[in-house]
């Protein structure tokens, strides 16, 4: 049986190591035809060795990456295997800047957007036709140059097969975390139908939301919590709430017969007409822990994410969470081109306002804007002076949290990260332990 290696590079923001769900998602198309191994680098010490020996008599090695860090250790990871075989990298960045991504001689193949019906295509083009012209949702390069075929279409997540946990060590990635002792990570919806101008979503995901039905989403959370006794789900998606419906059949069954706790991500406009009843639904529910992306303490600046909600509706529903018992968690975004020191100072006093109206509420997430090539907000960053990489090393360098940004001086640089990390080590987030 042909051997297929896929490989987890480190994130720099790996102090949990979550479930890597899209390349379980990936192994499951699949791993009844291969012999698959996945090698996570952010948990194993001896990733260099296995990589080295396994990528020998492996078919190809599959390796995921988002922009930033992870493509720096990735490129790490393809220097080692690339002399042994064939090279794929898959993820948010080789979507995103696919002939760019290409022009680096450490990547022989990019798989675009979603790989469940891509990469076995691929796999199987590697090893009888050679033939890769017509294989949609790749890219590769030959003697005549790069080429980027057409893009597949959206999968069915309720269509895909159950994921192949054996191929990881579970315990590994079980952690103790907000309210729960023993969690792990499950993905029910890809996508989200709003359209911020700072966030790659929309590129990739095309404003297209989709999910598992009801009866799968509950059928995929029973089973994580029989087969690895867990108390706790995080919902690890940019928007699970969006087909109430959906959520509230959900928060019927646990209440029934599944009794397990969980996280998810949500956007203060869908509680903004909610009744305190919805609280309560949610919390009966199971529902621990809810996340927002609030972003800025000025209207001026939410109108420029193009989040369509006001510093009125954020304290409307504020004081809707703070009357629960649910834990809540907002990200916010300082560093946006255009936004003045005033408005920053803005942001950080809106965060105390909120923080003191609201007893439920864990110290913020405040991250420093980074500007994510192809997003709205991306053209008017070069407008004020942000120099694009144009290597994919060029890229690996670039890292939320840690940026200068051309539009501010040192000073107020150094101010924002210093700040960031104020909030990151106050967050009870970084403060549990697996």
């Amino acid at each position: 049986m042909d051997k297929v290696l896929l490989v987890f590079p480190k994130t720099g923001l790996d102090k949990y190591a979550q479930l890597p769900l899209g390349l379980l998602s990936i192994a499951s198309t699949f791993v009844d035809d291969y012999e698959v191994e996945i090698i996570d680098q952010r948990i194993d010490e001896k990733w260099a060795e296995k990589v080295k020996s396994k990528s020998r008599d492996s078919i190809c090695v599959g390796i995921t990456s988002m922009t930033g860090k992870q493509i720096a250790n990735g490129i790490e990871i393809s220097k080692i295997a690339k002399k042994h075989t064939k090279v794929i990298l898959g993820g948010v960045h080789p979507t995103l800047l696919p002939y760019q991504t290409l022009q680096n001689k450490y990547v022989d193949f990019i798989v675009l957007r979603e790989g469940e019906v891509t990469f076995p295509l691929l796999l199987k083009a590697l090893t009888d036709t050679k033939r890769f012209e017509h294989i949609r949702g790749i890219g590769y390069k030959d003697s005549k140059g790069i080429h980027v075929n057409e893009l597949r279409d959206f999968v069915d997540m309720n269509t895909l097969p159950n994921l192949p946990y054996h191929l990881l060590e579970i315990e590994k990635y079980i952690t103790k975390r907000e309210s729960f002792k023993r969690c792990l990570s499950l993905e029910t919806s890809r996508g989200c139908p709003h359209n911020c101008s700072f966030c790659s979503n929309p590129i990739i995901h095309k404003r297209k939301w989709r999910c598992l039905n009801v009866e799968n989403l509950i059928q995929k959370t029973k089973y994580l919590q029989n087969r690895f006794k867990l108390d706790g789900i995080v919902y690890q998606e940019d928007n699970f709430f969006v087909d109430i419906r959906r959520v509230k059949k959900f928060c019927e069954a646990i209440q029934k017969d599944i009794n397990i706790g969980w996280k998810a991500n949500c956007r203060i406009s869908y509680l903004l007409n909610k009744e305190t009843s919805f609280l309560k639904m949610l919390g009966k529910g199971g529902c621990k822990v809810l996340q927002f992306g609030v972003e800025s303490g000025t209207n001026r600046i939410l109108t420029l994410l193009n989040k369509g909600i006001t510093i009125e509706d954020i304290l409307k529903v504020n004081s809707k969470l703070a009357k629960g018992d649910i834990i809540c968690r907002y990200n916010f975004i300082v560093g946006i081109p255009t936004e003045t020191q005033e408005e920053i100072q803005s942001t950080l006093d809106f965060i105390e306002k909120l923080q003191s109206e609201n007893a439920n509420l864990d110290t913020p997430f405040l991250n420093i804007y980074t500007p994510w090539p192809g997003t709205k907000l991306f053209k008017l960053s070069i407008e004020k002076g942000f120099k694009s990489p144009n290597t994919l090393e060029g890229w690996s360098k670039f890292n939320w949290n840690t940026w200068n940004l051309p539009w501010f001086d040192k000073n107020t640089s150094e101010f924002l990260e210093e700040i960031s990390i104020k909030y990151r080590n106050e967050s009870k987030y970084f403060s549990w332990t697996r």
